[in-house]
């Protein structure tokens, strides 16, 4: 697996640090206790939510030399809420194929094959 150039790496930080700001733990059905120095989710239950180390989802952030899987980046699209254009600016940004794309783009040949045995 490539690892990316460290410019590209802070823009996937700077990325993944905005969209967490912008949830609340109450979108992930999480309770709220106290005041928080910073808005929206903490890293740790960013990484809870989509299964991974809290340490390894730091070092995402961070622009550490690390690279991310697509199933990785799949369960952090579904956890920071984000729209189809966001996601695929994600795995942009990480320079990795969305699988949910490949998945889709298989259906939609699955359905021109029956449209087209139909009219044959």
């Amino acid at each position: 697996m490539a690892v990316l150039p460290p410019k590209k790496r802070r823009e996937l930080g700077d990325f993944l640090r905005a969209h967490r700001a912008r949830l609340s733990p109450a979108s992930l059905g999480l309770p709220t206790f106290g005041r928080r120095r910073t808005p929206g989710l903490r890293r740790e239950e960013v990484a809870q939510a989509c299964g991974m180390s809290p340490t390894w989802y730091t070092w995402l952030e961070q622009g550490r030399d690390i690279a991310a899987s697509p199933p990785a980046l799949s369960a952090l699209a579904r956890a920071l809420q984000l729209t189809p254009a966001e996601r695929a600016y994600l795995f942009e940004l990480a320079d990795r194929r969305d699988p949910s794309l490949s998945a889709r783009a298989g259906i939609n040949c699955q359905v021109g094959a029956t449209e087209r045995s139909r009219t044959a």
